[in-house]
């Protein structure tokens, strides 16, 4: 009887794990002992890590992009559009429901379909909404708008916490800040404010650099500040304590939340996030304790950091204890919070060198101490190209 594996979801984490086990079985797929669906409604892999360059035109869209067909395994179907948009999940049943009403039975189901923007949980957010979070077409207007920026206040809002890849608003701070003191020149005429939903910017050295540049560069953090509406027309933010920040030009990271197929399947805790073993990466929630059921990447437990790095050593654990159960051997490993944050305080121009460093950490061991370089802002760009031939396959 042939073993189907359905993998909900072709982003990155969905296909490291796609790519690694078709490697592994190949003589499985081969014989029809196996079989490795994958199901997304986009034919097109995007690296969301790059809408943060975008705005100051260090990455093209072609860069950021490419097909799937040329990403994952052709011994993997792959299924896309209407055919490959989930509309239900059975853990009960382990049958997935796609939107043109196929139902496909599974022997292991890995959930990996990213999480999305929630504008509307935000009031008022949507009637001034300039993010780099959501797509390229927003990511160009916003460097649209800061290309003819001459002066006033930038607030760059985080709603509320969680949300995919939570370094990027900082990151993309320190951009700004260098974009307009060393490409526009008119720094001083620009007041940067980060509007910051909690305490700590990450872990406790994370948070003392990033402290302590901004700083030095003269950018105003407000912390503690989570947004409860906006006023388009007076230009202010109102946080759910009642605090006011005024504006003029809002770049607003809006709160996310899992896809609504998953929502509307019972699947989420309260907080609208998909539960999990922190160490198994297993399905434990309100559906019930599946061990044949992974879950993996921005839409997992609250509680895990979602970031790309987090996506990559997550999809490696599952794909490594997916081999182990397919082969029978009663072997598990451990997924230990492996995850990290690229940072970028300085961007290179033709008369300043680009500084950046990867911080990485797991569960109960958080980074050291560290300084941003000339050499982690090369490494971090290469990273992006490196992306595709090697990061998404599964190679490493």
């Amino acid at each position: 009887m042939t073993e189907r594996v359905l993998i909900l979801g072709a982003g990155y984490a969905g296909s490291v794990v796609a790519n690694i086990l078709a490697r592994e079985f190949r003589n499985k797929i081969a014989k029809d002992e196996l079989e490795i669906v994958v199901f997304d409604k986009n034919k097109t892999s995007i690296n969301q890590g790059g809408f943060t360059f975008l705005p100051f035109d260090l990455y093209t869209p072609e860069d950021i992009i490419r097909p799937r067909k040329k990403l994952i395994s052709p011994r993997v179907k792959s299924i896309y559009g209407e055919g490959g948009e989930v509309s239900a999940v059975d853990l009960e049943k382990r049958e997935v429901t796609v939107k043109d009403g196929k139902k496909y039975r599974y022997t292991y189901l890995v959930i990996a379909m990213g999480c999305r923007a929630d504008m509307e949980a935000v009031a008022g957010l949507a009637d001034d909404l300039n993010t780099f979070y959501t797509s390229i077409e927003d990511a160009l207007k916003v460097r649209d708008l800061v290309k003819n920026m001459d002066g006033g206040k930038v607030a760059i809002s985080v709603a509320s916490m969680p949300i995919p890849c939570p370094g990027a608003p900082v990151k993309f701070t320190f951009m700004l800040d260098s974009y307009l003191r060393n490409v526009k020149k008119n720094r001083d005429d620009v007041q940067l404010t980060l509007v910051w939903p909690m305490e700590p910017i990450g872990p406790p050295e994370f948070n003392k650099m990033v402290s302590g540049q901004f700083e030095e560069k003269g950018v105003e953090v407000i912390r503690n500040f989570q947004l409860a509406s906006v006023d388009a027309t007076n230009k202010e933010l109102t946080s759910k304590n009642g605090e006011k920040v005024n504006y003029d030009l809002l770049i607003a990271v809006p709160p996310h939340k899992a896809p609504q197929a998953l929502i509307d399947s019972g699947l989420t805790d309260d907080k609208g996030w998909l539960p999990a073993d922190k160490a198994t990466l297993q399905y434990r929630g309100p559906a019930g304790n599946f061990d044949n059921v992974y879950v993996l990447g921005d839409l997992g437990p609250a509680d895990i950091l979602k970031t790309g790095i987090g996506a990559h050593y997550q999809a490696i654990a599952v794909s490594q204890n997916l081999i182990n159960r397919i082969y029978g051997n009663g072997m598990e490993i451990s997924y230990e919070g492996e995850t990290g944050c690229p940072i970028i305080t300085d961007t290179e121009t033709p008369t300043t060198p680009g500084k950046g460093y990867i911080a990485t950490w797991k569960y109960g061991v958080p980074p050291a101490a560290f300084k941003p370089t000339k050499l982690g802002w090369y490494l971090y760009r290469m990273y992006y190209h490196v992306h595709w031939d090697m990061s998404v396959k599964g190679l490493f």
